[in-house]
């Protein structure tokens, strides 16, 4: 399930809980894609707790998201990771090294708020 959260034009704010299906999928996907036509460059904030997995539709959606916007990933500024899992935090940081013009950083639950203001840093219109 996804829930959208009150933010910032320039920031994707979004908690996942359980599993998340192809129509939470596409309604993340507007949001994310509306936020990109206001703006150069977004920041994400994503609230895991909770969180358990994907369906095979939703896995197929987001390979394919992500291979459609490839040239596009420095228009990410930051993505704030919040989990209360450990190793789920450290694969999200690690991941960013693949993403040169994007920070990425995990939060435990109680800094929320802090991961939210982070995402939000980045000046939006700002190019990579």
């Amino acid at each position: 399930m996804i829930e959208i959260l009150p933010s910032p034009s320039h920031v994707g704010a979004y908690h996942f809980s359980g599993t998340l299906d192809g129509d939470d999928y596409d309604r993340c996907i507007a949001d994310v894609e509306a936020r990109l036509a206001q703006h150069q460059r977004i920041g994400l904030f994503c609230d895991l707790t909770g969180f358990t997995g994907l369906t095979a539709q939703a896995m197929g959606k987001d390979l394919r998201y992500a291979v459609a916007k490839f040239g596009e990933y420095g228009r990410f500024a930051r993505g704030a990771i919040v989990t209360d899992k450990h190793w789920l935090g450290s694969i999200s940081e690690f991941s960013g090294h693949f993403l040169p013009h994007t920070q990425i950083r995990s939060f435990a639950p109680g800094e929320r708020e802090a991961a939210l203001a982070w995402a939000s840093e980045m000046p939006p219109d700002v190019s990579a």
